[in-house]
């Protein structure tokens, strides 16, 4: 009798571990639908996308200013009338193939009419099309100008920090959405959008970063005799300039961007502290935006103070995308609170508007304060350091330049990536911007100054 007793409360008690086991699973799979549906969808693998679309029932594609990007006729897909400008938005309009993520594959169920209410269909049918137009928050002109001044390989961004509007996206090299299907580039670099899915290293840029942890811990009376090198827990740190900086303290090191002094400013900041700050910023963690895909950054420590050293200059293990490091001087220009990006501006059913662009916060990086500490010092670096060349009249840019080293794979030699991060500090030019060139050396000598043309260029168009 009691065998049996004792099975029962066997079966009892599995039938318990089951019951939790269905409940977690189903928990699980709401979690992932809700988290990662939207992703899910919009991907060029999903068999529903590319069973059912037909792009004689597509939506046409626009800047914020109504340029028409793509388009359809019939069952084929027509884009932008000028080569250049065609170019230039290719990665943030995508392709009907699934060789890029743009707006093709991310906005396909507006595009497609997946997502349609009674009336949008309505309204759809009134117009004779079954998907929606969207609208995107770029500005083509500006996209086209960018791009016939890029010299080099790389990427720009831009964007208003006050609102996250992603007013420019410029990815080099790049492609013709016409010829996208008979392209036989195997390496596939060209369909890589550097801007979101680029991963370098960040150079000086990282100073910003390192300046912020130094702040928050109260480690701002650190001042040093640069002269050139320095060894530190075994490991040689240099700097750029010959004979060093000589004497610098905070102020004057960001501004001249010295190498040892922030080298030793990391290391009596300490890597937890550090590693702290630098998650703040958004670095090691997931980036889940509705408009795009961003790659991760990363920021590692060590334990070794040479490594840490290397970190707080941005050249350790240290590696984030354009749009990230943009980001990260969005979030100083707008008082700490860093903004969501986004490129979806409106989405229309035959003229009527189905959506709402709402501007989104992503994170506070760090104090008003501490913000506000920063900028002084960016704004140091455009009118006397070493971004001067990023000044634009009439308005007051603030700035850090990056020389980002990294071994060239095909040489084996040593190269330089150039970065310029930045903003306009005005209210009614709320413009943050980053300019990476692939193998352009010093941050001052490419970046910087195509970085001070760009900004003209969009505040003559209003931005």
């Amino acid at each position: 009798m009691k065998k049996k007793t004792d099975v029962k409360k066997n079966m009892r008690a599995m039938l318990a571990v089951f019951c939790c086991l269905f409940v977690l699973l189903g928990s699980y799979l709401l979690y992932s639908t809700v988290a990662y549906g939207d992703q899910w969808f919009t991907t060029p693998f999903n068999p529903r996308i590319a069973s059912k679309n037909n792009v004689a029932d597509a939506g046409s594609i626009y800047d914020r200013n109504g340029v028409v990007l793509a388009y359809s006729e019939g069952d084929t897909r027509k884009y932008a009338e000028s080569e250049d400008m065609r170019r230039s938005v290719s990665h943030i309009v995508g392709d009907i193939y699934g060789r890029t993520l743009g707006a093709e594959t991310y906005f396909a169920k507006y595009l497609y009419g997946y997502d349609q209410n009674i009336a949008d269909k309505f309204a759809s049918v009134q117009s004779g099309k079954k998907g929606g137009d969207v609208y995107l928050t770029i500005d083509a002109n500006l996209n086209e100008y960018i791009y016939d001044n890029m010299d080099k390989d790389g990427a720009v961004v831009l964007m208003n920090y006050k609102t996250g509007e992603i007013l420019a996206s410029v990815s080099k090299p790049t492609f013709d959405p016409y010829t996208v299907k008979e392209d036989t580039d195997e390496s596939g670099s060209k369909f890589v959008n550097r801007v979101t899915q680029g991963l370098y290293p960040p150079g000086s840029t990282m100073k910003i970063v390192t300046t912020a942890a130094a702040i928050e811990n109260g480690v701002t009376d650190l001042e040093i005799d640069c002269t050139g090198s320095a060894i530190i827990e075994g490991q040689k740190v240099t700097c750029p300039k010959e004979g060093g900086h000589g004497h610098v303290n905070l102020a004057s090191a960001f501004e001249k961007s010295c190498n040892i002094y922030f080298g030793e400013l990391a290391v009596k900041v300490g890597d937890d502290a550090m590693l702290k700050t630098a998650d703040e910023f958004g670095f090691n963690y997931n980036f889940k935006f509705p408009d795009f895909r961003l790659n991760n950054s990363v920021f590692e420590v060590s334990g070794n103070k040479g490594d840490l050293a290397w970190a707080g200059i941005g050249q350790y293990h240290d590696l984030l995308t354009p749009m990230h490091n943009m980001m990260i001087s969005a979030g100083i220009a707008n008082g700490g609170v860093m903004m969501q990006p986004n490129t979806l501006l409106d989405v229309r059913y035959g003229g009527n508007s189905a959506y709402t662009y709402t501007p989104t916060q992503f994170r506070t990086v760090a104090s008003a304060s501490v913000a506000s500490t920063i900028e002084e010092y960016m704004r140091q670096t455009v009118a006397s350091g070493t971004a001067t060349k990023a000044d634009v009249s009439g308005v007051t840019v603030c700035g850090k330049t990056g020389t980002a080293e990294y071994v060239n794979q095909d040489t084996g030699e040593t190269d330089n990536h150039s970065w310029f991060v930045g903003f306009v500090e005005d209210a009614n030019h709320p413009l943050a911007i980053a300019v990476l060139g692939e193998g352009a050396g010093f941050g001052s000598a490419y970046a910087t100054p195509l970085a001070g043309q760009i900004l003209s260029e969009a505040i003559d168009l209003g931005y």
